[in-house]
């Protein structure tokens, strides 16, 4: 069944949540929209094309603190420090819904992160379709949006004054019934009216690669190219940081006295000391060296792994470069080179 809701009644439905919920939504902030904990008096924005920021941060922490740990005779106390507070993400769109896929891939497997699937299992996904992509976006042709068929609760579509709400699981039909009356059934003309609005919103993407092209030829890109992409890098890492899909970390043990704790924080294959070793040697201690890691992790790392490109195509990264390296430019380039 599809619901619809008016654009007027979306702030008093989400503040209902709260009761039961932390609920992080999009507000603009010094003109930037970012992801934000909801308080009484925020105002979310429905106007944006995607937030500076990737909702990353809400699922991986840029600082976390694993446990507590304390001397105790011979042994120590560990005390567990695992997130287990309720949430809902609104406003997320398909390109990092995609993203928190992936990650489910890297911290999954034989080893799962406990801390990212308390927080993971913890959170209800309301997602946003794209009617309006960003100038720098090129999900369509990463497979990532405009739109979603699934790994969403709850799915919004802006249909001029109302959105159409299509519910993807159990989690998504519960926090809709906890107010009712804001929603009301849609009939199957929505549907059609969704279609074009998504059709619409491809048209609107100018920016195309051809991914399993751009796999194939990086393995053989001429080192003077990466040079001379390295010589605009600022190795600030902004790039990594905005990412949906990054997610190098470090560890650290804080003592104090006879306790301490372990906390985790975001690292990042930009940064100068990421690769350096006791003694000084570093593997990766040029710009180039690390542009190259990056844009294979991307494009070649991910998919021999996973089986999936480790790009959305968000284009924050082209957003935020200091140097302006846009990716989308560097990847024709290289395709044509």
């Amino acid at each position: 069944m599809m619901w619809k809701i008016d654009k007027g009644d979306i702030l008093k439905w989400l503040k209902s949540l709260k009761k039961d919920f932390e609920v992080i939504a999009p507000v603009k902030v010094h003109g930037e929209v970012l992801f934000m904990p909801l308080s009484d008096d925020t105002e979310i924005t429905l106007d944006y094309t995607n937030t500076l920021e990737s909702p990353k941060e809400f699922f991986l922490p840029k600082t976390e603190e694993m446990f507590n740990f304390r001397r105790k005779g011979e042994d120590f106390e560990i005390t567990s420090k695992i997130d287990d507070k309720k949430r809902v993400l609104f406003g997320i769109r398909p390109c990092d819904v995609n993203a928190l896929t992936l990650l489910d891939e890297v911290f999954g497997g034989k080893y799962r992160d406990p801390y990212y699937f308390s927080i993971r299992r913890n959170t209800t996904i309301v997602a946003m379709t794209c009617v309006q992509p960003d100038i720098n976006c090129f999900c369509d042709s990463m497979g990532t949006g405009p739109s979603l068929s699934r790994d969403f609760d709850l799915l919004f579509t802006e249909l001029d004054e109302t959105y159409l709400v299509e519910v993807g699981t159990n989690k998504g039909e519960e926090i809709l019934k906890l107010k009712k009356d804001l929603f009301k059934e849609a009939d199957e003309t929505r549907r059609d009216e969704k279609k074009r609005k998504i059709e619409a919103a491809k048209k609107k993407i100018k920016r195309r690669i051809d991914p399993f092209e751009i796999s194939k030829k990086l393995k053989y890109v001429d080192d003077e190219i990466w040079r001379k992409l390295g010589e605009r890098c600022m190795s600030c890492g902004g790039c990594s940081h905005v990412c949906p899909t990054c997610h190098c970390f470090d560890i650290r043990d804080i003592f104090v006295d006879e306790a301490g704790k372990r906390r985790r924080y975001w690292d990042s294959c930009m940064l100068p000391g990421f690769t350096r070793m006791a003694g000084g040697v570093n593997p990766r201690g040029t710009k180039e060296s690390r542009i190259k890691q990056r844009y294979n992790c991307k494009f070649n790392y991910f998919f021999e792994r996973y089986g999936r490109f480790g790009c959305v195509g968000c284009g924050r990264c082209t957003d935020v470069c200091q140097g302006n390296i846009d990716m989308v430019e560097f990847l024709k380039e290289m395709n044509h080179h």
